[in-house]
């Protein structure tokens, strides 16, 4: 075994002898290092990294002591308070700046609208229950799904139309009324729909249930968007507070049932 010993003016170590046993070395220090000096040197059986002496005993110095010496660097999460190292627990874009807590407000913001900005995304494309001739299909609301049904109610209506002019041409009357009903019966012929278990369902669809099916999507295109806006728009109004408790999915779901049912 060994003891250490120390400069009992600047603390370094000067030696570190093997010694048989402590009450021999205590007893006769010089026996096991011979320039052993009471009033100069000190010895423990540990060895200190920053070694302090307190009260004539020695110990490892605290944090507080190593700071003030210049010796330690504050951790991220470390403060001071009432002269004492204080380690916190910091959320989220919080960060400590002249021993103050502080809060990244900008990021926390673009973190909201980027979360925003996802669930519209996510909102408009999820299907919505649609119902034919009493059974309820899964319609998806994609810019694909949009541009076929213009594409297939314009060929549905030209087509129409084309046969209209043919009647005319003929001398045939038309009754207005019959022609509005008989041209919202006009269907299409498979047009895929979709199950709960996700299996694929070909439906013939009718010019009228093309359109209604138009305004579902566009309902949803617009109330998704109108969410992401006002809520976008609101943040920068609210406190760092009211941003650490805003739940972007819970307020974004809020407003865009709401503004399905006004619309």
């Amino acid at each position: 075994m060994y003891v250490v010993i120390y400069n009992q003016k600047n603390l370094e170590i000067i030696a570190r002898p093997i010694i048989t046993n402590l009450e021999e070395f205590k007893s006769s220090p010089n026996l096991f290092y011979p320039n052993w000096d009471s009033e100069k040197h000190i010895w423990s059986e540990l060895e200190y990294q920053n070694p302090v002496l307190d009260n004539g005993n020695l110990r490892e110095a605290t944090k507080e002591e190593l700071y003030k010496a210049g010796k330690y660097t504050l951790a991220e999460n470390e403060l001071l308070e009432n002269g004492k190292i204080k380690t916190v627990e910091l959320s989220e874009f919080e960060y400590i700046e002249d021993n103050q807590i502080k809060y990244r407000k900008e990021e926390k913001i673009e973190k909201l609208r980027q979360e925003l900005y996802e669930l519209r995304i996510e909102k408009e494309k999820k299907p919505f229950e649609f119902e034919v001739k009493g059974t309820k299909y899964l319609q998806h609301n994609r810019t694909i799904d949009q541009s076929n049904i213009t594409k297939i109610l314009f060929s549905l209506v030209l087509r129409f139309i084309l046969g209209l002019m043919g009647k005319i041409s003929k001398g045939q009357k038309l009754d207005f009324a019959q022609v509005m009903t008989d041209l919202m019966a006009t269907e299409y012929s498979n047009w895929k729909f979709y199950t709960e278990d996700g299996s694929e369902k070909y439906v013939n669809v009718t010019v009228q249930k093309f359109i209604e099916m138009s305004e579902i999507m566009r309902k949803h295109t617009t109330a998704s968007m109108v969410a992401e806006t006002t809520l976008s728009h609101s943040l920068e109004n609210k406190t760092v507070e009211e941003l650490k408790k805003f739940n972007a999915e819970t307020e974004y779901n809020k407003l865009f049932e709401s503004e399905i049912k006004q619309g």
